[in-house]
């Protein structure tokens, strides 16, 4: 009741109008005639006085208890005057409209379980229960060097970003009960106590994507627990101290790299300084918080819209950092123009991209199913997971009638283009035949083409694959080619490094090799993008020295009941040696049957909804099976499913070329497929022409430059 009391107080005062700072905050700094504390100074960190202006308007008490000595009447003063702050608005709280999901709840509770603290759903100890690991020692302390087994390194950087924390905030507001600020001041003591602030960053405690999430929780923890009785002047000044250790420390040490970690730490230095201006140096964190935002956004999002790490993950990540600033300015007037208009165009097409690259089965309300791709450094992410998105979007560009359509699930809005999509700068291609809305996925057809123009084949840091040329296909409610995923991060152990690699390379994905050694260089660009009779996708990679993969990819029938798409793959270039064509169905391995005598395979899922794949060579081919696999997490699990390579021996003289035609289909036996090229003898560098036989119906192919 009290902290309603507080809210309703503060509210009213809220909406009296007033916009002058000394008018604003006339109330905030406490009764200059309180009498002087007996509690003991030496509780009180004096060193956040030191960080503080005093001369801030609205701390005229607090600065004469300091100055008269009395440091806890100080402290007790900064807390009112905290308390009755208005005009600064932190957007990611809402404490009268508090909510928090079950998981939120949970983990909120476990935290005080053990020290069952919450890191990512990827480390959990018993994931029926979604049960994090404990940190307990057996003196009841907490292992902050503590690491599950298996794990990778990531599991240490991420239990450094208190995760948990914000949640026992919520908690505690839809409850007031005081368990949830006891454990947090507990346990932020703790860490404090044993993870002191090192000379440069570390890569776990101290790395500036742990500092820039710590900030951003600590901004809403401050909100959600300044009314409980136990946030004390002693606990206000531990805390504020420790905050502008935090931002001071960030603004010292500017990441060198240009990625979604640069921008997550011009977020928290804009949120910091705006949130608590009250500091010497808030201004300073500010300036360079938006200074980073105006000067990376144009650099790191891509013309296409793609952010430049080339994972959904991390620019779905990404484009909330900017939704979140949005929101900052949104509702501090103070902030008006401090980001370039110009980024928002940018912005609003980061968020449609991430439409286009969404599979049909979005719109399917009966399941949660994962609805996007997996390539690079990426994970499939579920439906709800989309659908909280597509509202942020909507909400950031209200008159983006597309996707208002996605954030209401096609209730509102304009139905986007099922037009072929070619997104250059970051490489990524998509055909598409339906959006499946209004429970119409039977022929809802997509497919997303990769090939990037970034030229990282070296280190496993990488969160770009070596995967050019690969794809993905969705056809009425499966994706019968997921990629295969992440698995892990890096990480000391050999099996960590060996899964890493496995999972990065380029036989992992469904490309060609030369030679069986990962792709030398990703420097993928558009050959020929058409709509004609068939949609028509031509891209190419220099992979190796001297070698070239071209890809093209028709798709067929595009609007009629059999859509299906034909891969003319060729490598042409003076070297040598045995090309393989991949090829990763299914997510395990009782989902497809290789045909080897056909030089492909076909799938055999009970529901009818399956399809045929067989390739053709221009000269003698092989089939050879391995043993592929499919993770949707990083925690080095996975699942073994069938793949296979097509090999042809490539002389120095003469190119490869390859025929692949994917067939859906209900009955996945029994077939007549046939294909050959019907161009030999021209300048196949100007273009491609093929003959297709499917059940006695022939259709002809081509594209010219």
């Amino acid at each position: 009741m009290k902290n309603i009391f507080f809210i309703c107080v503060f509210s009213l005062i809220a909406f009296t109008g007033c916009t002058d700072d000394d008018e604003l905050y006339k109330n905030s700094g406490g009764n200059s005639t309180e009498e002087e504390s007996t509690l003991p100074n030496e509780d009180i960190e004096l060193s956040l006085f030191e960080a503080l202006n005093l001369d801030y308007p609205g701390l005229e008490q607090v600065k004469a208890w300091y100055e008269t000595g009395n440091y806890y009447s100080a402290a007790k003063a900064l807390l009112t005057y905290y308390k009755g702050r208005i005009g600064i608005t932190n957007p990611n709280v809402s404490l009268l409209e508090s909510t928090i999901t079950a998981n939120e709840q949970l983990y909120a509770d476990y935290a005080m379980d053990k020290y069952r603290f919450y890191v990512n759903t990827n480390y959990l100890e018993d994931k029926t229960q979604n049960k994090p690991w404990s940190l307990q020692n057996e003196d009841k302390t907490i292992n902050w060097n503590f690491n599950p087994p298996k794990a990778d390194q990531e599991y240490q950087k991420q239990l450094h970003r208190h995760y948990w924390m914000p949640y026992q905030g919520k908690a505690y507001q839809k409850s007031n009960d005081e368990k949830y600020i006891l454990s947090w001041k507990e346990v932020y003591t703790d860490w404090v106590l044993k993870n002191p602030k090192p000379e440069t960053p570390n890569e776990t405690t101290w790395w500036q994507l742990q500092v820039s999430t710590r900030i951003i929780g600590q901004t809403e923890l401050f909100d959600y627990f300044k009314f409980s009785p136990n946030f004390t002047p002693e606990w206000l000044s531990f805390f504020l101290a420790h905050f502008a250790e935090h931002a001071d420390y960030l603004a010292k040490f500017r990441y060198q790299d240009e990625n979604n970690i640069l921008l997550s730490q011009g977020t928290a230095l804009a949120f910091a300084g705006t949130l608590f201006p009250e500091f010497k140096n808030a201004a300073k964190w500010q300036e360079m918080g938006f200074n980073i935002l105006n000067e990376q956004a144009p650099k790191q999002c891509l013309e296409d819209g793609m952010f430049n790490d080339l994972s959904l993950h991390y620019h779905i990540g990404t484009l909330d950092e900017f939704y979140n600033i949005k929101r900052l300015i949104d509702q501090n007037q103070q902030l008006a123009n401090l980001l370039s208009p110009q980024i928002y165009e940018r912005l609003e097409e980061a968020a449609e991209l991430v439409m286009h690259f969404t599979f049909p089965n979005y719109f399917n309300t009966n399941k949660n199913e994962f609805c996007t791709s997996a390539l690079n450094d990426s994970w499939m992410k579920q439906r709800d997971v989309l659908k909280r998105n597509f509202i942020k979007y909507s909400e950031m560009f209200p008159s983006n009638q597309e996707l208002r359509f996605m954030a209401t699930m096609g209730a509102e809005g304009t139905r986007p283009s099922t037009d072929l999509k070619a997104f250059e700068a970051s490489g990524h291609y998509i055909l598409r035949n339906s959006w499946g809305d209004n429970g119409n996925y039977t022929q809802a057809t997509a497919l997303i083409h990769s090939n990037n123009y970034l030229n990282e084949t070296t280190g496993d840091w990488s969160h770009k694959q070596l995967d050019n040329g690969t794809f993905e296909l969705y056809h009425n409610g499966r994706n019968f080619f997921p990629d295969s995923g992440v698995c892990t991060y890096m990480g000391n152990g050999s099996t960590i490094k060996e899964l890493r690699q496995w999972f990065r390379s380029t036989k992992a994905h469904n490309t060609m090799t030369l030679g069986n050694g990962n792709i030398q260089y990703t420097l993928g660009k558009r050959v020929e993008v058409a709509n004609s009779s068939h949609e028509v996708i031509v891209t190419q990679n220099p992979s190796y020295d001297n070698f070239t993969h071209r890809r093209s990819i028709f798709f067929v029938n595009k609007n009629e009941s059999n859509p299906f798409f034909v891969l003319v793959d060729e490598g042409f270039g003076t070297a040598t040696g045995t090309t393989k064509l991949y090829f990763h169905l299914g997510e395990q391995e009782a989902d497809v049957d290789l045909d080897k005598e056909s030089n492909g395979a076909h799938t055999k899922y009970n529901d009818g909804n399956n399809l045929v794949v067989r390739s053709f060579g221009s000269k003698e081919i092989t089939s050879e099976e391995f043993e592929g696999r499919f993770a949707t997490k990083t925690d080095q699990s996975f699942t073994a499913r069938k793949a296979y390579s097509v090999n042809m021996e490539k002389d120095s003289d003469t190119p490869v070329r390859y025929i692949t035609v994917i067939y859906p289909t209900t009955t996945p036996t029994g077939h007549s497929i046939k294909a050959n090229l019907t161009d030999m003898g021209k300048d196949i560098l100007q273009g491609i022409s093929v003959k297709i036989e499917i059940d006695n119906q022939t259709y002809n192919l081509e594209w010219n430059s």
